[in-house]
């Protein structure tokens, strides 16, 4: 008679953060929702070229805004909160901003121009890209947030 040698237990993970209760959901989407974050936001990013037109965009606010504001600084939970803020899975929230920053045109040479650093096209993903706008995001000479 064959035993298993191993126990293999799949476990799902849910996809909103189980641990996130009610009232910091509250906080999030109230940020989120804020007209001078979401116009400051907005912004930085069409500054950069990506196109308003895609639905990573969006997201990509969202976590421009998260970022910005030190609501949250790690990307996971980052893509974990717009995701149960928006009732989606982080990992297609993830697959929305890389998108979005794919399909940018020249994005390397805009986002270094607005940091005065060069940054190679090679280099460019979505956590440098959300970390410099966040950056920017905070800078008062630059956006609506002081």
């Amino acid at each position: 008679m064959y035993r298993p040698r191993f126990l293999l237990i799949i476990v799902e993970k849910p996809f909103t953060i189980s641990a996130m209760n009610d009232f910091l959901l509250t906080e999030y989407r109230q940020a989120l929702a804020d007209p001078s974050f979401r116009l400051t936001a907005e912004r930085l990013i069409l500054k950069c070229g990506v196109r308003a037109d895609l639905k990573g965009s969006d997201s990509l606010v969202d976590a421009v805004i998260l970022y910005g504001t030190d609501m949250c600084s790690r990307f996971c939970e980052i893509y974990r909160i717009i995701g149960a803020v928006r009732n989606v899975k982080p990992k297609s929230i993830m697959r929305g901003i890389s998108y979005a920053i794919t399909q940018a045109f020249d994005l390397s040479a805009r986002l270094s121009e607005m940091i005065g650093t060069t940054i190679p096209p090679d280099h460019v993903h979505s956590g440098l890209v959300i970390a410099y706008l966040g950056k920017l995001f905070k800078n008062p000479e630059l956006s609506l947030y002081a």
